[in-house]
Parts: structure tokens; C-alpha cells; sequence
């Protein structure tokens, strides 16, 4: 039976990637680097420290890990005071849920820094009793970990969650984790990738109490 339902943050609950992007444009631009498609596909899911030290390597910065995480955060949310919006879809989906007693998380890649201030700037704090950032475990997406531990928060067996994923680090890290997958594909990268997801649907609008009960 499935008893709870975990988002992914960037590019599920918000249209973050575009702004993401922005943002490693900008950082990039400071140290006259040009930001790659190929640098992008493999950043998508991926948590701060890793990608972060993914940058470094890629533009072989002479930097520390931190360093850049702290500056890409500090351009992130300015970007995000002004062009920030939710995925229209997302407040009819998670009210449903609600009323069907679904237990709901976040576990995302970002920092805890940013995914506070996103539910903070959207009023979404209220559906989200358990949050989990890619700072709660050593490894990031595509590793279970980060699922694992959000259904251990959760107290419920992976088998018994529905991850919402958007990035295909993200469908594989819930997947290895045991539970269900529904990928809602970042129109970007290849569709092809997403074929270990447990189903596949092109907007939020599409998921349903029902559809999730299918996989009990």
C-alpha cells in the first residue's frame, strides 16, 4: 500500500532548472568560462558538493568546494526573489494528496538554505512535515541514500513511497532506493533516459490519488 509521496524540489515543485542555469552562467561568466549542454546533462539531480566539485573539474577552477557553493547560493536566491513561481499544477496536486492522507516529503539535491527559502517564499512549509536536502547524506542523487533516509524520516518502507522526479539522477536514486518512480522529464534532456521510471507523465496535472493507488 502506498502510504506517502516524495517530491523532488528543482524543476517538479518550481521551474527552478532554467534558473539554475542562470545562475552557473553568471558564475562562470566572473572567471571568463563558458557554460557547456554537455557541462548541464550532467549536473541535473546531482547535490551541491558534488556539483560542485563537478564545476571545479569541468573549468578546472583553482577553488575550494565551499567557496563556490557559497557564491552560486548567494546568486541563486536573488535570482529567485525575482523570477521564482510555483509549477501551477503543484497546490491542486498536494491539497488531493492531502485528502487522501498521503504522508508527503521534499527530497532534494539543493542545500537546506535554499529549499527553506523556497517554501518559505511560496507558503508551502504547511504540506511538507518532513524535508530532506542533499546535505542530509554523504551521497548524493544518484545514490538511494537521500530516499532512504526520507522514508526512514518518513516511517514508512520504501515500497510503500511514490518519488515525483524530474532529472535522471533523480529517477535512478529512488529507484535503487526501492521505491515507485514517476518522472515528469525535464523537456531538455533526452526522454529516451527516463525509461526506468514506473511511469512517465508530461505535467503534474496528470497525477492523481488514483494513479498513485495503482501502484499498491
Amino acid at each position: 500500500m502506498i502510504k506517502a509521496v516524495i517530491f523532488d524540489m528543482d524543476g517538479v515543485m518550481i521551474d527552478s532548472e532554467p534558473l539554475w542555469e542562470k545562475t552557473e552562467h553568471i558564475l562562470l561568466a566572473r572567471r571568463d568560462k563558458q557554460y557547456t549542454p554537455d557541462y548541464r546533462d550532467q549536473i541535473v539531480g546531482l547535490n551541491q558538493n558534488d556539483s560542485g566539485k563537478l564545476l571545479i573539474d569541468t573549468f578546472k577552477l583553482n577553488e575550494k568546494i565551499e567557496d563556490v557553493i557559497s557564491e552560486r547560493v548567494e546568486i541563486l536566491t536573488e535570482i529567485y526573489k525575482e523570477e521564482l513561481e510555483v509549477v501551477a499544477e503543484l497546490i491542486p496536486l498536494l491539497n488531493l494528496l492531502r485528502e487522501h492522507n498521503f504522508k508527503l516529503a521534499v527530497a532534494s539535491s539543493s542545500p537546506m538554505r535554499v529549499i527553506n527559502f523556497v517554501l518559505d517564499m511560496l507558503s508551502l512549509h504547511e504540506y511538507f512535515p518532513i524535508v530532506v536536502s542533499g546535505e542530509c547524506t554523504e551521497d548524493g542523487k544518484p545514490h538511494p541514500a537521500i530516499y532512504l533516509h526520507t522514508a526512514d524520516r518518513l516511517e514508512v518502507k520504501p515500497s510503500e513511497c511514490v518519488a515525483i522526479e524530474d532529472s535522471i539522477n533523480g529517477v535512478r536514486s529512488a529507484k535503487a532506493a526501492g521505491m515507485y518512480c514517476i518522472a515528469v522529464p525535464d523537456k531538455r534532456l533526452s526522454q529516451e533516459e527516463f525509461q526506468n521510471a514506473d511511469l512517465i507523465v508530461p505535467s503534474l496535472d496528470k497525477i492523481s490519488p488514483d494513479l498513485i493507488n495503482f501502484f499498491d
